[in-house]
């Protein structure tokens, strides 16, 4: 085999990982979200919820990326502090949900989160590379797509996608900032992005933002997995009579964008909101459709 053939088929492993992964979050995800829907403080909080949601959300985002642009400079180890703090946060939530669907008793119950969230508390600080990153983001993601879904309609869902394919575009290809921060992340070992390698040697502290090419690393945000991956929760909890269906079809349709995504953009920064947001859209509405002419 050639060297151009060569470096493509080790493109494509870490594009097939890539997929792998964002298929085990969703399943990981709605299993969560079967465990909680039928909570009456959520389903409380849900019903109080509206599409001005979506608004406070990318507001709260945009907030949220300015304040780190303007701070990574001068303090990247405080944000890479602050970011350590929520992934590990969240893997203790839902290191929480998954003892208390397994636990018998109260000390196993609490024994389980302890040891988990410690665990990998020192792993992500102390350990770190890219597959304890990528464990942690996909228990985040899922966690954080798990909640935020069972709390959304469908339709509320939809829109937020919508809105965050558009703000994704624009912070990439006008305003460039998230292309900033993503930089920033890699440079920095932020635990905010999927580094996707095609051999299991590559050491995260020598990986940069610009010789990830070199090194024949993919890099997908947590963001571009976990805000499709709500849809996925939302249309699956709030049609459960017909979970398998909106599941495979949300899924199925994210799966072919992220390939269209990936066959698109190999050798440049890209926003994969737009895509893998418009791919779950069309398989939820596909598979609304076939409910209803059922």
């Amino acid at each position: 085999m050639n060297i151009t053939g060569r470096i493509k088929l080790q493109k494509l492993k870490s594009e097939l990982l890539a997929i792998f992964l964002f298929i085990i979050s969703s399943i990981f995800s709605l299993y969560l979200a079967l465990n909680l829907y039928d909570v009456p403080s959520i389903k409380g909080e849900s019903s109080s919820i509206n599409i001005f949601f979506v608004f406070y959300y990318i507001g709260f985002i945009v907030l949220f990326t300015i304040i780190i642009l303007f701070l990574v400079k001068k303090h990247a180890r405080l944000i890479k502090s602050i970011f350590t703090i929520i992934v590990i946060y969240m893997v203790f939530v839902v290191s929480s949900i998954i003892s208390g669907i397994i636990s018998v008793n109260v000390f196993e119950y609490y024994s389980i989160i302890g040891i988990v969230t410690a665990f990998f508390a020192y792993m992500v600080i102390f350990k770190n590379e890219w597959y304890i990153t990528d464990t942690v983001g996909i228990i985040m993601i899922s966690g954080a797509a798990a909640i935020i879904g069972i709390l959304l309609k469908p339709y509320i869902a939809m829109v937020l996608l919508i809105v965050f394919a558009v703000y994704d575009y624009i912070s990439v290809y006008k305003t460039k900032h998230m292309v900033t921060l993503a930089k920033a992340a890699v440079d920095n070992s932020f635990p905010l992005m999927f580094a996707l390698p095609n051999s299991r040697g590559m050491k995260l502290k020598e990986l940069t933002f610009d010789n990830r090419g070199e090194s024949n690393v993919l890099m997908l945000g947590f963001g571009d997995m976990a805000i499709p991956e709500i849809l996925i929760v939302s249309s699956s909890i709030f049609y459960i009579n017909y979970i398998l269906i909106f599941a495979v079809f949300t899924i199925g349709g994210a799966i072919i964008a992220l390939y269209l995504l990936f066959l698109t953009n190999r050798n440049k920064p890209a926003p994969g909101l737009p895509y893998i947001n418009t791919g779950v859209i069309i398989g939820f509405l596909i598979a609304f459709l076939i409910i209803y002419l059922h």
